[in-house]
């Protein structure tokens, strides 16, 4: 993992021209869909960014079947929102874990990227995120956002305002992908007259969201990993520290916001990893989960909103 962060760390300095358009395997449209304002929100689950751990957030998810507790709305921010959409479209954790835990990193690259070593040596550019979209597609069973079973928020950064920009109806496919969009690894999304990239590059753990939609009870999962603490051998050693401490201090300070906080152990994972501990993630999210139950379920009790019916 961190010779993979390493190589990303190198693309900030020799691809600072790679803001070019992504070429879109589900279009969307030149301006985005009406969206009706939102009725009932009584519990938003925020899931945030973090790369391969993501798969973490299915282990709360699975926690949360398991004890009934109802979602009203989901805001995802990068991997969280991939999560986020799967998820509200089946809700079924278990099911899309099955679909996720054997995923290969290579799987979810275009084939000219496809390893970090590569990138390194040849620099043909930035990932497009083409065969990011075709995976999306093929697991998703809805289209448009509008159409899910979970209302579900996409959060991106919009490079040409610095400011966020959610998007909660429209195409599912290239709102994922623009939320996952991580700059310069993937080149950004150029939809609704956007320039978008990962919505973790403003806000990781996206409360500050859920929180427009007058949700009662925000619960957020932050899957940021704690930096390590070994020594530092050179310059791209302290600039990977450098990034990843900033990531992880701001992602722990936007959780604070909601309501309730889950922190799955990340410790020793890292955002770029090979897959081959995503057993381990899920206990871990499941292990986290459990632990906020019981806060979850009376802070449910005071504001009188029922568990999910069996």
């Amino acid at each position: 993992m961190k010779k993979f962060f390493k190589c990303f760390i190198l693309l900030l300095v020799l691809l600072p021209s790679a803001c070019t358009q992504t070429k879109l395997f589900v279009q969307a449209p030149k301006e985005p869909p009406y969206t009706p304002p939102l009725k009932n929100v009584n519990v938003a689950l925020v899931l945030g960014g973090g790369g391969s751990k993501g798969i973490a957030h299915l282990g709360v998810l699975k926690v949360f079947e398991e004890n009934n507790i109802p979602i009203d709305l989901i805001v995802g921010c990068s991997v969280g929102s991939a999560v986020g959409a799967l998820y509200a479209d089946n809700p079924n954790a278990e099911e899309i874990k099955n679909k996720l835990i054997n995923i290969k990193r290579e799987e979810l690259l275009d084939p000219s990227i496809g390893d970090s070593l590569q990138m390194l040596v040849t620099l043909k550019g930035p990932i497009r995120g083409y065969y990011y979209q075709k995976f999306l597609a093929k697991n998703l069973n809805t289209k448009n956002i509008e159409s899910l079973k979970i209302p579900f928020v996409a959060v991106t950064t919009d490079i040409g305002t610095n400011n966020l920009f959610a998007i909660r109806t429209g195409p599912i496919v290239p709102a994922v992908h623009a939320s996952s969009a991580i700059p310069p690894l993937f080149t950004p999304v150029r939809i609704y007259g956007r320039t978008l990239v990962d919505g973790g590059v403003k806000a990781p753990v996206p409360v500050k969201v859920a929180k427009q939609y007058g949700s009662k009870i925000i619960i957020a999962v932050d899957i940021s990993a704690p930096p390590p603490k070994d020594e530092l051998g050179n310059m791209l050693d302290l600039t990977y520290r450098a990034f990843w401490i900033f990531y992880y201090e701001l992602s722990r300070l936007q959780a604070k916001k909601a309501d309730i906080e889950i922190h799955p152990n990340m410790d020793g994972y890292g955002t770029f990893d090979d897959g081959s501990k995503n057993e381990e993630l899920y206990q871990a999210g499941m292990d986290a989960a459990n632990k906020s139950i019981c806060d979850i379920k009376r802070k449910l009790e005071e504001l009188g909103i029922p568990l999910k019916s069996k």
